[in-house]
């Protein structure tokens, strides 16, 4: 055996030892990851990167900066990019939190898709998307109460989108609230007066309606809901 070969496996033994960090710092820092490669992009990444070091703050840069990472497949890069950028004080930065937030997803990073779909509710609290985002969120982390919530808010704001109204009644069936399922539903025959009638519709209503007693909505029974529902 070469020295060359027993120096990796007698610097770990010396690093169990405290006194150790003192004598070789190499014990205390973490192996690097190599530099992701941009393939032919990578000049252009380098030459962005060069460029933010100088004005951190300029939007287009970093937008495209981030972009590209993403393209490229550097999902940790397109997520480090937006907090580099909040990290600046630039700002909140809607393009580079939806960037974030797709590749975090990607990553499977839960708590990191989170953080940059609270950050785009914050920004942007009227938008329905970013609500859904924060819902699905917080549905993989096993918080059904704060998604159904979200999925909530996203469905007042578009009653008419049978996407919205379909993981707010998941989450409703998950947390056991049948009767605010059967108001969901009410909500959207009203928005979307043509789905009153539709087969399926009518039969979920009508399960969620035997299953306990729930306040009647005049408005939906008006429009065709619960009336709907319930008529044999």
């Amino acid at each position: 055996m070469s020295v060359s070969s027993r120096a990796p496996s007698r610097l770990a033994i010396l690093c169990l030892f405290p006194g150790a960090v003192a004598l070789l710092g190499a014990c205390s820092k973490a192996p690097e990851e190599p530099e992701f490669d941009h393939g032919l992009k990578k000049p252009i990444v380098r030459k962005l990167r060069e460029e933010l070091k100088a004005t951190p703050c300029d939007k287009a840069k970093a937008q495209e900066h981030a972009q590209l990472l993403l393209t490229t497949g550097d999902l940790k890069g397109a997520t480090k990019a937006s907090d580099d950028f909040a990290a600046a004080g630039c700002g909140a930065n809607v393009v580079l939190l939806q960037l974030s937030y797709t590749a975090n997803a990607r990553l499977e990073n839960k708590e990191g898709a989170l953080k940059a779909a609270t950050a785009l509710v914050e920004a942007q609290p009227t938008n329905a998307s970013y609500r859904v985002w924060r819902g699905l969120s917080q549905d993989a982390l096993g918080q059904t109460e704060g998604a159904a919530a979200d999925y909530q808010k996203a469905f007042e704001l578009q009653p008419d989108q049978r996407p919205i109204l379909n993981a707010l009644l998941k989450a409703y069936e998950t947390l056991n609230r049948p009767c605010d399922a059967l108001a969901a539903y009410e909500r959207y025959v009203q928005a979307k007066p043509t789905e009153a009638n539709k087969s399926d519709v009518k039969e979920a209503m009508q399960v969620l309606a035997s299953k306990t007693t729930c306040p009647v909505d005049a408005g939906a029974t008006d429009a065709g809901g619960i009336e709907a529902a319930t008529t044999p």
